[in-house]
């Protein structure tokens, strides 16, 4: 029996949703207002933010199996921005805080500095009504906690 490779791991995925947020912040940053694609990139943002802090929490869990309890810790904290980003952007675009925008902004920037755009891969359709739907998974969750 032949080893079974994982060549859609967390860690791939994390760099391709990085590559995601980096063009996004790339594009937003040559807009000069919030305007509906604005609040569509920036929900997509918190999507693929989420999606990184779930990443890291399941490769934190494989070391703690492991027993490696510190290296699991370290890596949460390395990565705690993410979750705290994404929760900000989201209060952002739930309570429509235009102004507060480019302070989370200027906050994620240093983390995809690394990250070099020659072109735009992604296409616009990938963020088309994002805002929509995140407003829709914030209402249930709204709701239950009046």
């Amino acid at each position: 029996m032949s080893r079974v490779i994982n060549v859609d791991s967390t860690g791939k995925r994390r760099n391709q949703v990085r590559r995601t947020i980096a063009e996004l912040l790339r594009r937003l940053s040559q807009k000069s207002s919030l305007d509906e694609e604005a609040r569509d990139m920036l929900a997509l943002m918190v999507f693929c933010l989420h999606e990184i802090d779930e990443g890291i929490e399941q490769s934190a869990l494989v070391w703690e199996k492991r027993n490696y309890w510190v290296k699991s810790e370290d890596l949460r904290q390395r990565w705690r921005w993410a979750r705290k980003s994404a929760t900000d952007l989201q209060k952002i675009l739930r309570n429509d805080e235009p102004g507060q925008v480019p302070l989370v902004i200027a906050d994620l920037l240093p983390h995809f500095r690394d990250i070099r755009i020659n072109r735009y891969m992604r296409k616009p359709e990938l963020w088309r009504d994002c805002y929509r739907r995140l407003l829709q998974e914030d209402a249930p969750a709204a709701s239950t906690r009046s």
